[in-house]
């Protein structure tokens, strides 16, 4: 029985965990509303550190993880997180985590064969909601996962508001051991290199991959500017930055992932302390923008990096609003600038902002949350989920919005045929239930010589217990066309189900057809068994299962799933 949908309870999830905005939402939340929230957390420790402040949360697939999700409303991740979870009636937000500027999705050649591209396509189907921040974010984005355009919406993302109200400085400190107040700072936040295949060079031979790297040189300028460089890599190349062969400056410091952890800090809630930014191709910098602070790429790589992963225009420079530096003496020239208050791109960071923000406000999280709250009353736009019998069955959860609605076609016949002109239309739900019982009633038009009645517009239908009544007469006497009966139930595996009811000149004024629904993929066993139970000879019994079995696999939805039922084979071993 389908768990009853709690409509006050969100459900949180992101990478890394309570972070992103995932949390920069939940941040607005609690602050402003009185929705229920829990967080679904991978991370023993910060499970922990969660519950010792009270945060509702659960480690990811625990069975109260599991229980809670299945009831909450909303399902809010900073990626496609819970898309395999999500049902009918609830809400899934992907709430995403960076401005477009490398290529993703349908478009990352790190990802391109058949079986990653039909996974993405099913998971970015069910998902509801997936901000963006300006137009030309909407227009890559609803590309690029090849997505109705109509559910990106561009509200902002909910992670920037964090900037607008975080006491960073303070933040800050309580991070590092070094006097922030009184320091020149400068983030260091360069994109993930250990992706899904080589995405430029991998920083093996220092931490700015500068092939005129010099260690003391750049402390000394450092020490003399009363400067410091933190950095903060991506979460999954941690581990290579800790090498002992790299050399690093002593006013270079790393943020502890772990302390940042204990104090459930996000870069954003210290991004406004520091004077200035320096990255490659990371998105953060767009996120920056809003601060109107220098920005430094810094891309020895480029034309590699362009190579393995690609962007979403020829020259990704013309989305770089900073001075584009590939040496370690073009990185301390343009840091002196800033350090004596020279800001030489601050006009173009201007001009060019509106291609990255449409709002530059802290008010992201209330539009994202407007957003859901309209598709939770209005029902979600996405077009792909109505062509869900394309996905049927077989791991995929595009099969529930077939399952869920069918819709069932009566035409009557005037003496010239059935038409579109002349027929009515009833939806109903399609469900493995005794008690899912269908009940069609009606009043009849005048001078029809014939009734058709489709079940079902793909051929998936068992009708059980099937009882037709003409003026609450029941009647024995109908054709059956694409289907089988047997044993009393009537199985369709044939696109255009149809029962002919003859009216035989007579003037029927009511017409009411019962039946118990279920689908037939699902009832493959009972197909078998209903058949191998009549009394037949066995030769009998072969030939009509052979008969309605092939009825199943020549079907136009049987064909178009067979690439799930290969993923399922491969997902059960």
């Amino acid at each position: 029985m389908r768990e009853r949908i709690e409509k006050d309870l969100m459900v949180f999830i992101s990478s890394p965990d309570f972070a992103d905005n995932s949390r920069g939402l939940w941040e607005y939340v609690v602050k402003n509303t009185n929705y229920k929230t829990f967080w679904i957390i991978r991370d023993k420790e910060i499970y922990d550190l969660l519950l010792d402040k009270g945060i509702e949360c659960a480690l990811e697939g625990s069975e109260l993880a599991k229980e809670t999700i299945s009831k909450a409303h909303y399902l809010i991740t900073s990626s496609f997180d819970l898309a395999y979870e999500k049902k009918v009636g609830q809400v899934h937000v992907a709430a995403w985590h960076g401005f477009p500027l490398k290529v993703i999705g349908f478009f990352d050649s790190a990802a391109s064969n058949t079986e990653s591209f039909d996974d993405l396509k099913i998971i970015t189907t069910q998902t509801d909601l997936i901000t963006a921040t300006s137009r030309f974010s909407h227009l890559t984005l609803s590309g690029m996962f090849a997505v109705d355009p109509r559910k990106v919406k561009e509200t902002g993302y909910p992670r920037n508001d964090i900037m607008f109200w975080s006491n960073a400085q303070e933040e800050l400190q309580k991070l590092v051991d070094i006097d922030v107040k009184n320091s020149r700072l400068f983030f260091y936040l360069p994109t993930m290199r250990k992706g899904l295949k080589d995405e430029g060079e991998h920083f093996e031979k220092n931490i700015f991959n500068y092939s005129d790297y010099d260690v003391e040189e750049l402390d000394c300028f450092l020490e003399k500017n009363n400067a410091y460089i933190i950095a903060k890599v991506h979460f999954a190349d941690n581990e290579m930055y800790k090498s002992e062969d790299f050399k690093l400056p002593k006013r270079l410091l790393f943020l502890d992932t772990q302390i940042m952890n204990t104090k459930l800090c996000t870069i954003y809630h210290i991004m406004s302390a520091f004077d200035g930014l320096i990255t490659d191709y990371s998105s953060i910098y767009a996120d920056y923008m809003l601060l109107d602070k220098p920005i430094l790429f810094s891309c020895p790589d480029i034309e590699k990096y362009k190579k393995d992963r690609g962007f979403v225009v020829d020259d990704p420079t013309l989305l770089m609003p900073g001075a584009i530096i590939k040496t370690q003496k073009e990185l301390l020239e343009n840091l002196g600038k800033i350090l004596k208050g020279e800001d030489e791109y601050k006009a173009e960071r201007t001009k060019k902002i509106s291609i990255f923000h449409k709002y530059q406000d802290a008010n992201s999280s209330r539009r994202v949350l407007e957003m859901m709250e309209n598709i939770a009353v209005e029902g979600s736009v996405d077009s792909s989920k109505t062509m869900g019998k394309l996905f049927q069955k077989f791991q995929s959860p595009l099969e529930q919005y077939v399952v869920q609605e069918v819709k069932a076609e009566i035409f009557f016949d005037r003496g010239a045929g059935y038409s579109e002109k002349n027929k009515e239309i009833k939806k109903y739900s399609l469900m493995n239930k005794e008690d899912n019982v269908i009940t069609v009633q009606m009043e009849l038009p005048d001078d029809i010589c014939n009734i058709r009645f489709d079940p079902d517009d793909y051929g998936r239908v068992v009708m059980k217990s099937m009882k037709i009544y003409l003026d609450g007469v029941r009647q024995e006497k109908y054709t059956i066309v694409n289907g089988q009966k047997i044993g009393g139930d009537i199985y369709f595996g044939k696109l255009d189900p149809q029962i002919i009811i003859p009216l035989e000149g007579k003037k029927a004024k009511t017409l009411r057809i019962e039946y118990n629904a279920a689908d037939l993929y699902e009832c493959a066993g009972a197909v078998i068994e209903k058949v191998c139970g009549e009394n037949y000879s066995l030769n009998q019994k072969i030939g009509q299962l052979n008969t309605l079995l092939q009825e199943i696999y020549e079907s136009t939805s049987w064909r178009t799933t067979e690439i799930f039922r290969k993923i399922g084979r491969r997902i059960k071993k």
